[in-house]
């Protein structure tokens, strides 16, 4: 990914009210600031793209400017980044405005997509982030000395000033180079976290299914090739799941709606077995034909998990503790039901007034994530993933090869693992976010880095560390 920066040029005869040469999230942000609807609405249609006026058309894109206006204003520019994205088609031109309300602590990114051609106007918005003040990085790698004090200083102010709570981590082959954790276990911040506090690491237990059916494909009990209707039997429509392959379920190419949606809500978060999930997987349908498209999609790993319980003739939960927790040398990492074990509270923030409260939660997590774990227990996997304790290495690189090259995505994804390439750095790893729930495993072969982030809120400084922490450790700026 290339970063650039763009400025957008006000012609001399234009009714705008700065100088040339300006830059085109500062006129955003000073056209939301602006007390008199008309007076926005013309610097608004000076910087959408003719294609967003005529598509959406000016009250449709004013609807949310003047909404920020209401929310949002007096605002205080900070700067703008414009980021290209190379894809099949061409390129995808991201714009992200940094701004703040007088008064609050935390940033607002405002994220829009930019006409692709020239010269690159506004064409649609994103959505906002809230994030933490954008700060200059510093040059050096992320084994020196002065960097590493530079991060410790930057994750001490985004605990002080952001309450930011979390366990984070960086390694250097097995040397910890890099280890801190700030804030509280519980609401009642009675609980220090610590090195051994367990968080919940939502999607990042993708991995572990996709693992275990790694796993089976190596005892060659199961092919990737292999049609999910050889094993699953519920699907309505045939003429879609006819076509699924266990490849499709692994690099989110089936075409299976997602199955968690505000409506199933109640249902997914009182479920404890693979099973009570699959009933949900099957009444969702299908969004595409498999293959056509990628969808980062959770029914896909609730698929692959009743297959593990069919091929296997033991339920998820322990299958994945015998064959790779146990194996790995994970003592803590468990799949624990809701209050059986003291574990990070997730967090929540309390809508208008300071502090936290507790966010919702499941009652246990599933094929598709929600496994609760530990910095050492990450490390013991990541260790195990690549030292044949697990899978052969033949098959990790397999895995960690990129499965969607001939679609328009925004990210690659391999089995069951996140792919990146930033500075020239490749790294395999997976997120987890949920209310009240973010995690990041990371690790970059050549330098043999690991990178563990736990936190337990729904933080937006908790973003800006786990993304400063990867320019830091991948040369990008």
């Amino acid at each position: 990914m290339n970063k650039l920066f763009i400025l957008f040029f006000i012609g001399a005869n234009s009714t705008l009210s700065w100088a040339q040469d300006v830059d085109l999230g500062k006129a955003l942000i000073e056209a939301i600031n602006l007390p008199i609807e008309e007076k926005r609405k013309e610097i608004i249609q000076e910087i959408f793209s003719i294609n967003a006026l005529n598509n959406l058309g000016i009250n449709r894109i004013m609807n949310p400017i003047n909404r920020w206006n209401d929310e949002y204003t007096p605002l205080e520019y900070h700067h703008t980044e414009i980021n290209e994205f190379k894809k099949q088609t061409g390129s995808v031109y991201v714009m992200h405005v940094y701004a703040r309300k007088n008064g609050e602590i935390m940033f607002k990114d405002f994220q829009f997509y930019l006409d692709s051609n020239p010269p690159h106007k506004i064409e649609n918005i994103a959505f906002i982030a809230e994030v933490a003040e954008p700060v200059n990085l510093p040059n050096g790698s992320i084994e020196q000395s002065q960097t590493l004090e530079w991060l410790s200083a930057y994750a001490a102010n985004l605990n002080e000033v952001y309450d930011l709570y979390g366990s984070y981590q960086i390694l250097k082959g097995s040397s910890i180079i890099f280890n801190r954790q700030y804030g509280f276990e519980d609401l009642e911040r009675t609980i220090p976290i610590s090195e051994n506090t367990l968080f919940n690491i939502a999607s990042g237990g993708k991995m572990f299914t996709a693992v275990g059916i790694a796993q089976l494909v190596e005892g060659r009990k199961i092919s990737y090739d292999d049609p999910i209707t050889k094993y699953l039997k519920g699907f309505n429509n045939k003429t879609y799941s006819d076509k699924i392959k266990i490849h499709h379920l692994l690099s989110h190419t089936s075409g299976v709606a997602e199955y968690w949606t505000r409506k199933t809500d109640p249902e997914v978060y009182s479920a404890t077995t693979i099973d009570d999930h699959l009933k949900i997987v099957y009444e969702a349908g299908f969004d595409f034909e498999a293959g056509s498209k990628y969808q980062y999609c959770n029914s896909n790993f609730i698929l692959l998990g009743a297959i593990i319980e069919k091929v296997s003739r033991i339920n998820y939960y322990d299958y994945v503790k015998q064959n790779i927790f146990e194996r790995a040398g994970m003592t803590s990492t468990a799949y624990y039901e809701h209050g059986t074990r003291n574990v990070a509270t997730q967090l929540a923030r309390n809508e208008g007034i300071p502090g936290w409260k507790e966010g919702r939660h499941g009652m246990k997590g599933s094929s598709a994530g929600g496994a609760y774990s530990t910095l050492a227990d990450i490390n013991r996997f990541s260790i195990a993933l690549r030292s044949n304790v697990l899978i052969r290495r033949e098959t990790l690189e397999y895995m960690t090869s990129i499965k969607n090259p001939d679609l328009d995505v925004s990210e690659e994804y391999g089995y069951g693992f996140m792919l990146s390439k930033k500075g020239g750095e490749f790294g395999f790893g997976h997120g987890g976010t949920a209310d009240g729930v973010n995690f990041e495993f990371d690790y970059y072969p050549r330098q043999d880095i690991t990178l563990i982030l736990f936190c337990n809120q729904n933080n937006g400084a908790y973003d800006d560390l786990k993304k400063n922490m990867i320019k830091l450790i991948t040369g990008y700026r």
